[in-house]
Formats: C-alpha cells, structure tokens, sequence
C-alpha cells in the first residue's frame, strides 16, 4: 500500500514533511519525483490525471525538494515535502508524489548517438492536506438496498454515502438486524473507509442466507466521527 502523509496546516501558513527514499540495489541509481493527481468514483476506485487537473488537487500548494538525485548503493536521500495553502482555503486537497527509477538509455538517430532518460514507477506517496479549522462534518447515508448474490451463502445489500462537508472524513458504517416479533437484534462487524469532499460512495454488505425465518428490520448505520449523530437508513426484509 502507498506511503501516506497527512498535513493539517492552517490557510497562509506551511508545514514540512520529511520522506526518504532508499536504494537497496547494488549500483547508483538515478531518481525522479513528480505529482499526479487522483479522484474516487462512485464505486470507490481511484482514476489517476496529471497534476492540477481538478479542483480538489494539492499540487499548486506543494513543495518538492530535491526532485531529482541520485543514490548509491544502500544509502539514502532525504526528501523536503511542504504544504502552504492560501489565505481563507479551507477544506481538503490531496495527490500524489511519484517517486521513479530514472534509467539512462542510448538510442541512435542518422548516425548520432542520443542519450536520454526513461523512468518506472517505484514509489507512491499520497498526500493529504485538511486545516484544523475546515468546519463542521457532515455526512448522510441512504438509499439502501438489497441487489443481486453471486454466493449462495450470502445476501448482499448497498448504500449511498455521501459527504456534504468539504474535507475527507473517516467512514465506519455497520448493519444492525432486527427480529420484528422477538426484538432480537444482531449488530454485524463494520466496515472502514475514506469518503471524499461533495462525493458520493456505494458501499457494500452481506449478511448470510441461514437466518432464521422471520420479518426483519435491517438497518445500515454509518458513523462519520462526528460527536453527536448517527446517520442511518433503514428496509424491512423476509428470511
């Protein structure tokens, strides 16, 4: 999994971060670092774009020093990662630094000999900028429903997630399963996950088929880190 770093710095003000490549081959090798961009779609996948290319992308406010260096066998470079977001910008951005191998090449054209340089991705880093003071959170989920099992020992359900706050929030979201004539309920093991700023995710549970037979209220419960509120959504379902 990538390397993550979080800032939370202020509006106007810069934080520094300090990341250290290592070369664990046996020769010198050459690296170079750039920025990529990422979004989340409905399904919770990322889709990459080149640096700068939507709204919530981190690259103007960040700093990379050095971006290209070479190290020899088994040693290190330590790299400079800093975050300066504009007076009155809250909220949160993100991206990611690339961290690449850059191999020299030779080709020959018209009997000239051409050196230059080709790069494989070796590193992900993703950084993450949220202010202390961003606002309040505030997340909704909806829409549950049961959909189509491909195993025969599970039922699957889904649910929207949205995230009406402007900063990444931190998702626990759980079913509860209720006998409607017994009142026993049955709380199933949560599930973890990042929703983004204005975006809308689609989360999916299972419950197993060897229920006992009965009317059900099942109840999909998210858990957004906020002090006060639950959000749920809930259906009536038959075993």
């Amino acid at each position: 999994s990538p390397v993550r770093l979080f800032f939370n710095v202020d509006p106007g003000s810069s934080q520094v971060k300090t990341i250290v490549v290592k070369n664990h081959g046996n020769s010198t090798n050459s690296f170079l670092l750039s920025v990529t961009d990422f979004t989340i779609n409905s399904e919770g996948q990322r889709e990459y774009a080149p640096a700068n290319s939507h709204k919530r992308s981190i690259s103007n406010w960040m700093t990379i020093s050095p971006t290209f260096f070479e190290i020899a066998p088994n040693g290190e470079q330590q790299v400079s990662v800093s975050v300066q977001p504009p007076v009155d910008e809250f909220g949160s951005r993100w991206g990611i630094i690339n961290v690449c191998t850059a191999i020299k090449k030779i080709t020959f054209e018209a009997n000239k000999s051409l050196t230059g340089m080709t790069v494989s991705p070796r590193i992900l880093v993703d950084v993450f900028q949220t202010s202390q003071g961003a606002g309040q959170l505030n997340a909704k989920i909806d829409q549950l429903r049961e959909i189509k099992s491909d195993d025969s020992t599970k039922r699957m359900f889904t649910a929207l997630v949205t995230n009406n706050s402007d900063v990444i929030v931190q998702c626990k979201s759980y079913l509860i399963l209720s006998n409607m004539t017994t009142g026993q309920e049955t709380i199933y093991p949560a599930k973890t996950f990042e929703s983004y700023p204005k975006h809308t995710l689609r989360v999916s549970f299972d419950l197993p088929t060897n229920i006992e037979k009965g009317t059900y209220a099942l109840a999909a419960i998210l858990d957004y880190g906020s002090a006060s509120t639950l959000e749920g959504t809930q259906i009536v379902i038959e075993y």
